[in-house]
């Protein structure tokens, strides 16, 4: 740490006063003291400057020994939804590099592929936006118009989440950050290591631009179970959710440790006898509902905009498992341009970082007459379920009740698991007529039978809901934005 000017200076009156006896008056505003004090200035810099230029000297060693170099910005990647009405007389064939872009701004995106589409189908398609930066990031159903109009043919992106983020040149703030996490990487075994080992795990092109990559994770620490005899629970995310399976293995391998193509041994990012598995986080979707009120010489168009890319640029920073605070999302729309204020409808409070699964609706059940036998005598009975996952249950839902005839089963409807949701449990009376559920049936959602009792000593379904949403990635859902009436 450089010397202050006042350090250097009383340095300098001390080894002056000590040598020489005919200088009595060190006094500020004395002539000799006017001297010492501007040396002291000059030394001062002098020090500054060779301690910044020897820590830049440092760290350009470091960047070239990790092979860092700044990253330039790049544009979004989306995978584009094209259509053709069925009214269309012909096929259409489109080149790659077929451009689309957002109604009334200068984003546009290339295909990066050629496809062709029969009258009333749809194909799934890439695209790369031509500008760069996070501004390239733009929300669910944005990218609606071709630049060469097609007729019977339209074209959307369903989500909001690109298959690559665009970003902005990285800042020498993110250079320093990036060499943290290489140095992270260089050793192995803690959860440092391994949650940034696993976010070098992408899929590349012939080029080798990334197609997917993970860009998030979260290792969450677990006590092994019979059902799960693991030690901790990796989730990754790829910004755009679901991961491909491929991509999936690739995160598996790096945290285990693989041998490549080439022969090459990759070590592990995990510790030694443990059991660590990686999973693709679970996707929040929240839906937003805001009103601004634009700055005057702003029109509620140019707000809009300037709000919709602050709220995308907010939810893509949001980490794995982190809490959505209303209070920052608020602060983030009023930094966006034009913006004088904001009222924020939905969603209406802060969100936690760990969710819980949502109790199942009431089951849909029907009596019916069985291929094989069933031991359920005549009567009502009433049934309740409940999601699992490998954190805990949740609360039962509301029971339904179904009255069978001899000879007849009790047959429950398919159930769609929402997000962090694994298995479903169903709960049933004890006894004919009892209002009392025991435990009689776990499965994954799809429809079901029950053709006997729970049994004896069955447990009830739990008091309070366990199931939590761990690795959770918020995400946007549809946007909603109104002019405030004041």
């Amino acid at each position: 740490m450089p010397q202050t000017v006042t350090q250097i200076a009383t340095d300098m009156v001390t080894t002056l006063s000590t040598e020489t006896s005919q200088v009595t008056n060190y006094n500020i505003g004395s002539v000799i003291r006017s001297i010492i004090d501007a040396d002291a200035v000059i030394s001062a810099q002098q020090e500054q400057e060779t301690e910044d230029l020897v820590s830049q000297g440092i760290m350009n060693a470091l960047y070239q020994l990790m092979n860092l170099e700044p990253a330039g910005p790049i544009g979004s990647t989306y995978l584009l939804n094209f259509a053709l009405a069925s009214t269309a007389t012909s096929s259409v064939t489109e080149a790659a590099g077929t451009a689309i872009a957002v109604p009334n701004s200068t984003l546009q995106w290339q295909t990066g592929s050629s496809f062709t589409i029969s009258p009333g189908q749809n194909v799934n398609v890439t695209a790369t936006c031509t500008s760069t930066g996070t501004i390239t990031n733009v929300p669910a159903g944005s990218i609606t118009q071709l630049v060469k109009p097609v007729p019977g043919l339209t074209v959307t992106n369903p989500s909001a989440q690109p298959v690559v983020q665009g970003r902005d040149a990285q800042t020498q703030a993110q250079l320093q950050a990036a060499l943290s996490q290489e140095i992270a990487q260089l050793h192995r075994g803690d959860q440092t290591s391994a949650e940034s080992g696993v976010l070098t795990a992408a899929l590349l092109d012939s080029s080798g631009n990334p197609t997917e990559q993970v860009v998030a994770s979260k290792e969450v620490d677990y006590i092994p179970t019979t059902a799960n005899p693991v030690n901790a629970w990796m989730y990754v995310y790829n910004g755009a959710g679901p991961m491909s399976s491929a991509l999936l293995q690739q995160a598996q391998n790096v945290v285990n440790g693989y041998t490549d193509v080439n022969g090459v041994k990759h070590t592990g990012y995990k510790a030694a006898g443990i059991i660590m598995t990686v999973v693709d986080a679970p996707e929040s979707t929240v839906n937003v509902s805001v009103a601004v009120l634009p700055k005057y010489g702003y029109s509620l168009t140019t707000v809009q905009t300037n709000v919709s890319d602050a709220i995308s640029t907010y939810f893509a920073q949001l980490d794995l498992g982190q809490s959505l605070s209303i209070t920052q999302f608020a602060f983030a729309i009023l930094a966006a341009p034009g913006v004088a204020d904001v009222q924020i409808t939905t969603p209406a409070a802060s969100l936690p970082a760990v969710p819980y699964v949502l109790t199942p609706p009431t089951p849909v059940l029907t009596a019916v007459t069985p291929t094989t036998a069933t031991s359920l005598a005549a009567g009502t009975y009433d049934v309740a379920v409940t999601f699992t996952n490998v954190w805990g249950e949740t609360t039962a839902s509301t029971s339904a009740s179904v009255t069978l005839t001899a000879g007849q089963e009790i047959q429950v409807s398919s159930i769609t698991l929402p997000t962090g949701a694994q298995g479903v449990n169903y709960y049933m009376s004890v006894a004919v007529g009892s209002t009392t559920l025991g435990l009689v049936a776990s499965g994954s959602g799809v429809q079901i039978d029950l053709t006997s009792l729970p049994v004896s000593g069955a447990v009830s379904p739990p008091a309070s809901n366990t199931a939590q949403i761990q690795g959770n990635a918020y995400t946007l859902g549809t946007l909603a934005i109104s002019e405030a009436t004041s």
